[in-house]
């Protein structure tokens, strides 16, 4: 029975709790509604929140612990690249509109993404249920 558990040793542990909302129409989120950047970085999570719009209802929030085992490293948006992710400590790269890593990173698994809700008005950000 023990040994169908050992096989987890390389689940991604590094999310945090998040229920929280914002109105990304408001001026407040700028680069969310009007400019071409289409990010904004969060609090919340383990070690902050990367929420992208990839069209005017849907939007995509990750979590910005590295994916990769033991690397610490916190993920930032490209800034010359809006499609791109990045760790600035294992150089792993993912493309930010569905979180897949692209080919040569070292990450090889999916950015951990919490769940979004567009109503049209608010964003809803939490984890999924699973």
């Amino acid at each position: 029975m023990l040994l169908g558990f050992t096989g987890c040793n390389d689940d991604f542990d590094e999310w945090g709790y998040v229920n929280f909302y914002i109105e990304p129409d408001s001026t407040e989120y700028y680069n969310l509604n009007i400019s071409n950047r289409k990010w904004e970085y969060m609090h919340g999570g383990n070690r902050g929140i990367i929420i992208v719009r990839n069209s005017y209802y849907e939007f995509m929030a990750y979590e910005r612990s590295c994916v990769l085992k033991n690397c610490k490293g916190v993920l930032e948006a490209d800034t010359t690249n809006n499609v791109l992710i990045f760790c600035p400590q294992c150089q792993s790269q993912w493309l930010a509109v569905d979180g897949s890593p692209l080919d040569g990173s070292k990450a090889k698994r999916m950015l951990y993404a919490y769940c979004t809700y567009y109503d049209g008005w608010k964003l809803y950000v939490n984890n999924c249920n699973r």
